[in-house]
């Protein structure tokens, strides 16, 4: 009897709450992932119900609804009813209704994870500079080349940044990555970067009137992200409407033109007054004695991360060279800033969080990524640890912030007792991350081994009290949980000699399906199975037979075995987000294939820095056909290892 898809989109339309309650409906290998309106209106029971539906998975802000093998045909049905399927996997926003600072907070996030890898790589080359220049203290003045090479190395990225969040934001928001690139390199263009103010701000003559609002925007990220955005729906919109004759080069013209004058009219003043405002504010508050530096090492130590996120710590960096460029008489007439000595305190409490983050993570490569993300924080660079961990979690980020301004406020009012008579502490202009430390030790000060010992205390206490607190409440996600011990196997009922039989694809520890970390397979409504964590990076066919689909996005493949049995292998967990990026399939649909061929690469490290588990999944998808599907090994597996006796 065939199978009456029409029944089953209809089904489970009604059980979702209907097509207006559908945003978007996209699909991976065997299931739909809706996006709906408002969750609370979807009838689980009723979705379950309807013809041909395996199960309900609700996870990740998505409505999942496990179809197997017939999914593709239920996803075109619903598009016939006018349902939404035009987005692409990966692109999903998660569901249901979310704040601005959520929204903010998710897209920043997702527009750095391309670039974590990267970031990781500058930060342990500015810590080697760093070095380098302890070891070599002539080596700078010297004039060698090798040293401008070394900090082009390091420091291109950071300047460069708005074209690089400009690239990925115009991948996240759909617009020629080219165009979004051409945005984000009118930032830091030659003549643009001239007109940089030393301050916060700089006003320039645009059309005759002084309203061009200048600020410095290199290493910034938010200009990037909100004038792409505008340029994308600007872009989208002139597609739809242009002739076709003219579009392809009068829309990009349309979308320059307009996004780029108002990303520095609308943009500059924004960032421009908010800059001031903080610096008028800073400078007054270290005008006051005693109450000032407390309340200075409250803010700095709490919020200097925060700015860093906005791109308006640029407003507070020049008062850091204004009050280290002449002698202070306070600190022994040597040139120090009493604002950027809690600069320290507020990045180290981020390395606590990461660092008790991939403590509570078991999954090894997202522990690995995290603890690459610590090292470059080690060296100061914490893009990657706030980026790619804590703000994405939210709790972390504050956490951390929380901490430093406590570690930062006794800081303050240690170098008040035991320092400065009521000036804090301050430190001189030196390297990032543990190499600022020396910096403490002030020249011709008397007390600057104290001055050194309350920082690294105050350091000490951020990122002891921010790991316990962020250890004691992370609640790691299911990408990040490893699953349990493997099972003892039983294979004493199985007719081995007439089983048929299929072969690990990859290497790695095997376990029962049922301890996956991803629900619908847990529940075996895919199909019965094995589950692996995976070592490398290659898959191989598990029997000989024939490719009956390649996925789109690349991160699964299904075989029809010779003797009938339909195995199908899922490459991590939610992998269908990433649109097929760190995949490489080596066979298409109906190729004819041989156990221990290589069929799919995959980057293990994009994966993982995705946030996405590399749990792979073998499962036979007509388990239904058969008597029993029986796991023949546990632990530790090799490719070519028997993993499934199938009768």
């Amino acid at each position: 009897m065939a199978k009456d898809f029409g029944k089953t989109a209809q089904g489970v339309l009604d059980g979702v709450g209907g097509k207006e309650n559908v945003r978007s409906v996209v699909h991976c290998a065997t299931r739909l992932r809706f996006t709906l309106a408002d969750q609370s209106k979807a009838d689980d029971d009723a979705v379950k119900g309807a013809s041909g539906v395996v199960s309900v998975v609700k996870a990740g802000g998505l409505y999942q609804v496990v179809i197997g093998n017939d999914v593709h045909e239920v996803y075109e049905e619903l598009g016939k009813r006018g349902v939404s399927t035009s987005g692409a996997a990966g692109t999903d926003d998660g569901g249901g209704k979310q704040n601005l600072g959520n929204m903010l907070i998710g897209t920043i996030s997702g527009v750095f994870t391309p670039i974590l890898p990267a970031l990781m790589g500058i930060g342990i080359i500015k810590g080697l500079i760093s070095i380098l220049q302890i070891c070599f203290p002539g080596w700078v003045a010297s004039g060698d080349t090798s040293y401008t090479v070394l900090y082009a190395a390091g420091d291109a990225l950071m300047y460069f940044l708005p074209i690089m969040v400009a690239y990925t934001s115009a991948q996240k928001f759909k617009l020629d990555p080219l165009i979004g690139m051409v945005i984000g390199a009118a930032l830091v263009y030659p003549d643009i970067v001239a007109f940089y103010p030393f301050g916060p701000w700089g006003v320039h003559p645009f059309l005759g009137a002084n309203m061009l609002v200048m600020m410095r925007y290199s290493g910034t990220v938010l200009p990037s992200i909100f004038a792409v955005y505008g340029a994308a729906k600007l872009y989208q919109y002139f597609r739809k409407t242009l002739p076709s004759a003219i579009k392809n080069f009068i829309a990009p013209f349309f979308t320059l033109l307009i996004t780029i004058p108002l990303m520095f009219l609308i943009v500059g003043p924004v960032f421009g007054v908010v800059g001031l405002g903080i610096q008028n504010g800073i400078k007054a508050i270290v005008e006051i004695r005693f109450a000032g530096p407390i309340l200075l090492g409250l803010i700095i130590g709490g919020f200097w991360q925060a700015l860093v996120v906005f791109g308006l710590h640029w407003a507070i960096v020049p008062i850091f060279i204004q009050e280290a460029a002449a002698p202070n008489p306070l600190w022994g007439n040597s040139g120090v800033s009493v604002i950027a000595a809690y600069t320290q305190i507020a990045v180290i409490a981020q390395l606590g969080a990461v660092l008790a983050m991939a403590v509570r993570m078991k999954n090894a490569e997202r522990k690995s990524a995290a603890l690459a993300a610590g090292v470059a924080g080690v060296f100061g660079i914490t893009e990657p640890i706030i980026y790619g961990f804590t703000l994405p979690k939210k709790r972390p980020f504050f956490t951390a912030c929380f901490c430093g301004a406590g570690a930062g406020a006794l800081a303050a009012f240690a170098g008040n007792l035991l320092v400065s008579d009521g000036r804090g502490i301050a430190s001189g202009m030196g390297a990032m991350g543990v190499f600022a430390y020396p910096a403490y030790l002030i020249p011709n000060f008397p007390h600057a081994a104290m001055n050194l010992g309350i920082a690294l205390g105050a350091s000490l206490l951020a990122v002891g009290l921010t790991f316990i607190l962020v250890y004691l409440t992370y609640k790691p996600d299911e990408a990040e949980l490893k699953a349990a011990e493997a099972a003892v196997i039983n294979t004493s009922q199985v007719n081995t000699a007439k089983a048929k039989k299929v072969y690990a694809p990859v290497k790695g520890r095997v376990l029962p399906i049922t301890q996956s970390a991803d629900p619908a397979h847990q529940q075996e409504a895919v199909g019965k199975g094995v589950c692996f964590m995976p070592l490398g990076g290659k898959i191989f066919a598990p029997c000989d037979g024939t490719v009956s689909m390649v996925f789109d996005t690349k991160h699964a493949i299904g075989i029809v075995s010779t003797d009938g049995v339909e195995v199908l292998i899922h490459c991590g967990i939610d992998t269908v987000k990433l649109g097929g990026k760190g995949f490489t399939p080596h066979v298409k649909d109906d190729d004819p294939v041989k156990a221990g061929q290589l069929i799919l690469e995959y980057d293990k490290d994009i994966i993982a820095r995705s946030g996405f588990s590399l749990e792979t999944q073998v499962v036979i998808t007509n388990s239904g056909d058969y008597k029993a599907v029986t796991q023949a090994k546990a632990g530790d597996c090799n490719v070519g290892d028997l993993i499934l006796y199938v009768e």
